[in-house]
């Protein structure tokens, strides 16, 4: 899946509801929506080294995650396109017993995909928010990055609550568990990525 063709997905599905989102309900989940997510959470990826005396590896470690989502609303449900990144900035590795921290160099997970919204009450706050696309896991050393990196589907689901600020404005926090199964040849990195997150809609 092409970034391109999931981000023209979501402004597709913004413009069906930008027109009626100027006759849009104050204080309801209804029309255009934009949300802009930062927070805190936790990155582990496990592979298998293949070398019996080291066994599986594992790199590890808190991120600071942030997100953002562009969508319109269909009815009860938002559907729309976005993307993520989980920075974890000093992350460790685990292997054959032993752990270290691994100095000047940071792990990010990326994620791009489609994501749906659903609030079971429009005037609420509650909300679960599901995405599925196309993951990355990137290792930068001393702020370079390249190479190759494990690639892979990406799986996420959210549910969080949103307090109305504004007519369209609303600040909520939202958990969210992200699962991707990447791979780089023929090794696999089965990754994990729990955060809990502060949401700032537009909606």
């Amino acid at each position: 899946m092409r970034a391109g063709a999931v981000l023209a997905a979501g402004c597709a599905a913004a413009m069906v509801c930008i027109a009626g989102s100027a006759n849009a309900e104050p204080r309801t989940h209804d029309g255009f929506y934009l949300q802009l997510d930062v927070g805190l959470g936790y990155l582990s990826a496990s592979a298998d080294t293949g070398i019996p005396q080291l066994g599986e590896i594992t790199y590890s470690g808190v991120t600071i995650p942030s997100a953002l989502m562009i969508g319109g609303t269909v009815g009860p449900v938002v559907i729309g396109g976005g993307f993520f990144a989980d920075y974890a900035f000093s992350p460790s590795v685990e292997a054959g017993g032993q752990s270290q921290e691994l100095e000047d160099v940071s792990l990010t997970l990326f994620g791009i995909g489609l994501f749906a919204d659903f609030y079971p009450d429009p005037h609420g706050g509650l909300h679960f928010q599901p995405f599925l696309g196309f993951a990355g896991l990137e290792a930068s050393s001393n702020g370079n990055s390249g190479g190759s990196d494990p690639t892979g589907p990406v799986f996420a689901l959210g549910v969080g609550y949103d307090f109305w600020v504004a007519d369209e404005w609303s600040i909520g926090v939202m958990g969210r568990f992200a699962y991707a199964p990447l791979k780089l040849e023929d090794t696999s990195y089965n990754t994990i990525a729990p955060a809990v997150l502060v949401t700032f809609t537009y909606h």
